[in-house]
């Protein structure tokens, strides 16, 4: 085990948890603005054919995103944790929290499934959908505040660069880039944005252009025909 908290080298040789970050606020900003969206058109917002299309495919997605994060977490972030730090971490909470998490995203998945099939005014699965969107936003809010605030600084503290490279690896394996590439640009902060694209080259820029307009125009689909 070991510490680097009283090393003058610390900061620079701290994993960078940018990434995790992003993933978190994507998690919180979706199940919200969903639940927001879903709740008006349980209100009566017209929702045609093509825009329940884009909310159903963008929240399959997004339960399958979320699914694989906490893969990712259970998997190979906590053993590299428990590795690392030994009894200075204790990760049981937050396994318990993954465990109602996912039954959460269980219900979402039927939900929104249910929400595909609805009738053309689709009120009654509007109105589940939205109610099961706004318990994923709070439970994922408490999950990911603990987290933040038990993680991070045990990785800061005691994980290498190396190890967490691991974490970012096995991460992007598995995961749908054109789902998740747009997601990041739109959540990253400018400092974070302009480091990203800083280390990327001409070409990943640009196919993350492509991704980004065609995330966009789905975006409008979603927003409703009076946003």
């Amino acid at each position: 085990m070991t510490d680097r908290s009283s090393s003058p080298s610390a900061v620079s040789s701290a994993p960078d948890l940018t990434g995790m970050k992003i993933a978190h606020r994507g998690m919180l900003d979706d199940t919200r603005r969903f639940a927001e969206i879903v709740s008006r058109i349980a209100a009566g917002e017209p929702c045609g054919p093509r825009r329940r299309k884009a909310i159903v495919d963008y929240l399959r997605q997004l339960c399958v995103s979320i699914h694989h994060h906490h893969t990712i977490e259970d998997e190979v972030v906590w053993p590299i944790l428990t590795a690392s730090a030994g009894a200075a971490v204790d990760v049981h909470d937050l396994e318990d929290d993954h465990a109602q998490l996912d039954a959460v995203l269980a219900t979402l998945d039927a939900h929104t499934a249910a929400f595909a099939r609805a009738a053309a005014d689709g009120t009654g699965a509007a109105t589940d959908l939205a109610a099961t969107l706004d318990q994923a936003h709070q439970l994922l809010s408490e999950h990911i505040a603990d987290e933040e605030e038990v993680v991070f600084p045990i990785v800061d503290r005691y994980v290498s660069v190396a190890d967490w490279d691991r974490v970012e690896k096995a991460a992007r394996r598995g995961s749908n880039m054109r789902f998740e590439a747009p997601r990041v640009l739109r959540h990253a902060d400018e400092r974070e944005l302009a480091k990203m694209k800083h280390e990327a080259g001409p070409l990943v820029r640009a196919l993350l252009s492509l991704l980004a307009r065609s995330f966009d125009k789905r975006e409008a689909v979603i927003a409703g025909p009076s946003r």
